[in-house]
């Protein structure tokens, strides 16, 4: 059963990351026109009423227990400041900078499971971490011609994702998927309102249908990591995260046309060969 659900863990995480890879191209293909804060509210918004037909439909409680409130709260603050604090290092730095220091968020959630989940940390799970996170390095290729507070920024967005994910696995235990996603959908969506007021653009028909799709991509992605969260480990599923730099790379290759060289050929196969060993190794040690 450990081992159905350690598969189960990963497949969804690997799912989650292509709907946040295709939510990146929706993000890239309007960012051009309309303003960040728009772009979260639109993702949000989409998403607050999927997980709230989903939680109706269900039986499933909106806005969850009373005592764990403080614990819902939490991850959806973590989560919203993870995601702002992402977006002005995008704004600040180059985007392969910004990407790699987002993308050490499963270094974060490995060392707050092991901290505050009590889970296992060994010498696999760390040499696969550290495998992943160069394979990232090579597919995204950062300058690290970085300014030093929009880096601290960049870094932050990876410990308030770390911080996020760590809770979700945790909250996972008490509350339903659909509770906790919906949960988070509003506090981001009443947060982003007084946020985009002064800057809000009328969208056209086309921009209105690709926020649309972010929300969308957004919604089903936050869906597969929570049930990724749910079954699996933190601080092992965590590792799989890093699918979303590979699908992303393949889609800017297939949809604009953007060069896959030699580099993040080798970091693809180091980040499949090092989450494949992973897997190997779990399924191993539970056997």
């Amino acid at each position: 059963m450990e081992i159905e659900n350690r598969r189960k863990g990963i497949i969804y995480m690997v799912l989650s990351c292509v709907w946040f890879a295709l939510m990146q191209i929706f993000v890239k293909l309007t960012g051009g026109t309309i303003p960040l804060f728009e772009q979260v509210f639109f993702r949000n918004l989409v998403t607050l009423f999927l997980c709230g037909y989903l939680c109706l439909k269900n039986g499933d409680p909106l806005l969850g227990k009373k005592e764990n409130q403080f614990k819902l709260i939490a991850r959806s603050a973590l989560g919203y400041l993870g995601m702002v604090t992402y977006f002005y290092a995008i704004n600040h730095l180059d985007s392969a900078d910004a990407t790699i220091l987002q993308k050490s968020s499963p270094i974060f959630v490995t060392i707050f499971a092991v901290l505050f989940l009590k889970e296992k940390m060994t010498k696999g799970k760390l040499v696969n971490l550290i495998l992943c996170f160069i394979g990232a390095l090579f597919v995204i290729r950062p300058s690290f011609h970085m300014d030093f507070g929009p880096a601290v920024v960049g870094m932050l967005s990876a410990v308030f994702a770390g911080g996020a994910y760590t809770v979700l696995a945790h909250l996972n235990k008490h509350e339903k998927p659909n509770t906790i996603i919906f949960y988070f959908s509003l506090f981001s969506f009443l947060v982003s309102i007084p946020l985009m007021v002064n800057s809000f653009v009328v969208p056209t028909t086309k921009e209105l249908l690709l926020l649309l799709g972010i929300g969308i991509c957004a919604g089903l992605g936050q869906i597969f990591i929570t049930l990724s969260y749910r079954v699996g480990e933190a601080s092992e599923v965590s590792i799989f995260n890093y699918f979303t730099v590979v699908f992303t790379t393949i889609l800017g290759f297939v949809l604009f046309g953007e060069v896959i060289n030699i580099f993040s050929l080798i970091g693809i196969l180091i980040i499949f060969t090092s989450s494949y060993l992973q897997y190997r190794r779990s399924r191993r040690v539970k056997k």
